[in-house]
């Protein structure tokens, strides 16, 4: 018992750099990071799930909408998340390496790309919205109710964009509570103009599912002032300065870009594959959109245990290289991936058996629908234990900035196999929306086998950022 929390376990004797902390030693610095992300992804998907059981009541039809409205909102964030990604890469070895100047160099850079990315994605999809829906395949009963979410989630993205960069430069630093804290506030928010704006409670109008999209856009704008509030303040670690936004910083935009394409071509691909995915589904019709709506906002809030994980371990991972301590990134690494498999363990067995429960929330209007659900929830469920343990591996790789790899995986795995595996089963098969988990977890599984294959094999600490 004592041998396997033995940290000196987790490196090969002539990878040792140094002194290895003790296990419980790395469990704690692992969990002050971690813990703030997993909550504030949780509370993040909590909010996408009561979104979803409040526009319920409007009929299953508008909650059918949102969730064709998902993939395009997601591919707007696809973008920002590619940038965040290479900003939490780069932010966390230049604080690992204690050169504050070059973090608020980088952070300058990145608030400036995100504003000019956002803004081009909110005017695109706005415009475009209702071609959008069609798309991803509204139907007669849906497309009023999708275009009018779309649209106006769309023109208030910049205030998304923005927030969420100045949180992902804040993980990189370790500071993960605030970013926690920025979507607990806004949540609130969203949740109580939900209950006033949906069904027109204390004398507000009732706007039904636009509504919905202007709460959450409210919402998203409290967040936004809360994090920039955070990065104005003058004993912050992270600071912003108006004059400097106005010049450019020529070694901090090409640290950016020597990592945002790779970033950028992975989560492409993660999105194109989501898309098709989506379309498979989609186009089975109302009822498995309605179903996979339900059980897709189940997964993702368990999900975000894992990407908790993957958030929290892809800032250590980089404080460690940042140190030059390549040991000690491989055990913090290690730790955190055992933590996520426990919790794995423990999501499974709880989704498997409180589906009936959950999906009740959501007031299935046939017995059909929640017939379906549950037996797709036992799928989710165990999709999980791959899913979570994957999932921190990606980050580990993303941290250290071997992007390029997590690109091509995304490229075979989730661009190719999940939605061809998907359409086979649903299709050819027969199996309709139960098709689809089934290529979902073949997918899950897939992943973790080559991210087990790449840490395995070390590249991902030769990166330089």
């Amino acid at each position: 018992m004592i041998r396997i929390f033995d940290t000196h376990r987790l490196v090969k004797k002539d990878e040792i750099e140094g002194e290895i902390p003790k296990y419980s030693k790395v469990v704690k610095d692992v969990m002050k990071i971690v813990w703030p992300s997993m909550i504030e992804g949780f509370l993040v998907a909590l909010v996408t799930m009561f979104d979803g059981i409040m526009v319920s009541t409007i009929g299953n039809d508008a909650n059918s909408a949102v969730t064709i409205t998902k993939q395009p909102i997601y591919f707007m964030i696809c973008f920002i998340t590619a940038l965040n990604i290479a900003l939490t890469a780069i932010i966390s070895r230049r604080f690992g390496s204690k050169n504050q100047a070059a973090v608020n160099h980088t952070l300058h850079e990145g608030v400036k790309l995100s504003f000019l990315i956002s803004v081009i994605l909110s005017i695109s999809v706005a415009v475009f919205s209702r071609p959008l829906c069609k798309f991803m395949g509204a139907t007669e009963n849906t497309i009023e109710y999708a275009t009018s979410y779309l649209t106006i989630i769309a023109l208030g993205f910049v205030f998304n964009g923005l927030r969420l960069t100045i949180n992902a430069c804040q993980r990189g630093i370790g500071k993960t509570k605030i970013s926690m804290w920025t979507n607990l506030v806004a949540n609130l928010v969203n949740i109580g103009l939900n209950y006033v704006l949906i069904e027109g409670n204390f004398g507000f109008p009732a706007l039904g599912i636009s509504g919905a999209a202007i709460a959450t856009v409210i919402g998203n704008a409290v967040a936004f002032i809360i994090c920039m509030i955070t990065i104005l303040l003058p004993k912050g670690y992270l600071k912003l300065s108006f004059k400097q936004l106005i010049h450019i910083d020529k070694v901090a935009l090409k640290d950016i870009v020597h990592i945002l394409p790779s970033c950028l071509i992975d989560q492409i691909f993660l999105r194109i594959g989501f898309i098709l995915f989506a379309l498979i589904v989609n186009y089975l019709g109302d009822d498995a959109t309605y179903v996979h709506g339900i059980c897709n906002d189940l997964n993702s809030l368990m999900f975000t245990l894992a990407d908790g994980f993957s958030i929290g371990t892809a800032a250590i991972v980089g404080h460690r290289l940042g140190e030059k301590r390549k040991d000690l990134a491989i055990v913090y690494a290690k730790v955190s991936m055992t933590i996520s498999f426990l919790c794995a363990i423990v999501t499974c067995i709880f989704m498997f058996s409180a589906r009936n429960l959950l999906i009740g929330l959501y007031k299935p209007e046939t017995d059909q629908r929640a017939h379906m659900a549950s037996l797709i929830m036992i799928l989710a469920a165990f999709t999980t234990l791959p899913q979570n343990i994957q999932w921190v591996i990606t980050g580990i790789l993303r941290g250290s900035g071997d992007t390029k790899f997590t690109a091509t995986s995304s490229l075979v795995s989730v661009t190719c196999i999940r939605p061809l595996v998907s359409y086979l089963l649903c299709y050819p098969l027969g199996l309709g929306v139960m098709g689809a988990w089934i290529g979902m977890l073949i997918d899950q599984s897939l992943r973790l086998g080559l991210n087990v294959w790449r840490f395995g094999k070390r590249k991902w600490l030769q990166i330089k950022v």
